[in-house]
């Protein structure tokens, strides 16, 4: 599913066309430009520097990472709350398997291995999730309300209530690994001629229209020039970046084209419905929330890299980070209709305002009863919308 198919909040007729046209789609874009030019314009030219931006892009990698998960769990019409819980407690095991466990004498092996075990961990914190949703029948918001509190302790518990730190070089690459500039510049524009000609393809193929690929097309070269400006600008691509975007494009693509995919959309849309046409809803649902602890084990990993090392509060209010982008990004909560490229938008834009207020100097306390009002809002267009 496409950006511009992922948003339809807004129609309006547009002269000269002889039909109505989403222009949905914008809303979300349009919202993250005005935010960046105004950031832009309160910190005197500072946001849109490439350090900065550069900066912001890893800042958002953790977000990123949970909301794609989340995505796939609203999709089903559930809601996972423990997602921060399970990142802190990922993080954790991590560290200790480095600091108290010497994998970082290991190296590149102990980093892999100290991987495989926030993964394994967050996994596991799903599955129990998808269990007690899948087969005993319990409301996702409480069982993730318990898995929360339950993974919040067991973080404490294992850790001491201390912080761990520092960790490998090897596993702290994952935040510190850049690819220079000049193959950032060699893979972007790659990457670019190759989504360009996929669109003009679907053209000859008559799947799309060519002004739809026009559209498409100038989107994706002012991406791939922002892109430019950001990373080649600076240091070059970094590493947590190829991992939240393996992760994203790994999960659009099953989404979009797996019969998995199609199997939590009609989940989402009409549950009996579903069971009555053969869907295997309660193993879909069981895997659906296996996933999203495995991302956020991943997205703990990614945490411990940047920070080079675990506190037990890490993650605190991650969860609604992640809820709140992907209903900024047009998933709907009451399941069903959505998908991964509006997440992605919802996620810059929330990236956007949490590092542009820090940036001018905003309170953290004002920035939180402002992101708790973006959630609201989103929450009311999402009910807005379902009504109309």
């Amino acid at each position: 599913m496409s950006m511009a198919e992922s948003l339809r909040w807004v129609v309006l007729p547009v002269r000269g066309l002889g039909k109505r046209v989403s222009i949905s789609q914008w809303v979300p874009l349009i919202a993250l430009l005005v935010c960046a030019v105004w950031f832009n314009y309160l910190s005197d030219g500072a946001f849109l520097t490439s350090r900065n931006l550069s900066n912001l892009s890893r800042q958002v990698c953790v977000n990123l990472t949970l909301a794609v998960g989340m995505t796939v769990v609203i999709l089903t019409s559930g809601i996972d709350l423990s997602v921060g819980s399970v990142l802190a407690l990922s993080a954790m095991i991590a560290a200790i398997s480095q600091f108290h466990g010497d994998w970082a004498s290991l190296g590149a092996l102990g980093a892999v291995g100290s991987i495989a075990l926030a993964l394994g961990v967050g996994g596991a914190c799903g599955a129990v999730t998808g269990v007690a949703v899948s087969r005993l029948n319990i409301t996702p918001f409480i069982v993730t309300l318990g898995m929360m509190v339950i993974c919040r302790g067991l973080t404490l518990i294992v850790s001491g209530a201390q912080a761990v730190a520092p960790i490998g070089d090897s596993l702290g690459s994952l935040s510190s690994g850049y690819l220079p500039p000049w193959p950032s510049f060699a893979l972007i524009t790659l990457l670019g001629i190759a989504l360009i000609s996929g669109q003009w393809w679907a053209v000859r193929q008559g799947t799309i229209r060519a002004a739809i690929a026009t559209k498409r097309s100038l989107l994706c070269i002012a991406a791939c020039g922002l892109a430019v400006h950001t990373f080649c600008g600076y240091r070059g691509i970094p590493a947590m970046v190829f991992i939240a975007a393996f992760c994203a494009a790994s999960v659009w693509v099953v989404l979009s084209f797996t019969r998995f995919g199609r199997f939590v959309y009609a989940i989402g849309g009409n549950r009996e419905a579903a069971e009555l046409s053969g869907v295997p809803v309660r193993r879909v649902l069981g895997l659906v929330y296996c996933l999203m602890g495995a991302l956020a084990g991943l997205g703990g990993v990614l945490d411990l890299a940047r920070v080079n090392g675990a506190v037990p509060s890490a993650g605190e209010l991650a969860e609604l980070d992640a809820i709140a982008a992907v209903v900024i990004g047009g998933t709907s909560l009451m399941g069903g209709a959505g998908g991964v490229a509006g997440t992605l938008m919802g996620v810059l834009l929330m990236g956007v305002l949490n590092n542009g207020m820090s940036l001018v100097g905003i309170s953290e306390h004002y920035q939180k009863v402002f992101k708790g009002l973006v959630i609201v809002a989103a929450v009311y267009l999402d009910l807005r919308s379902k009504r109309k």
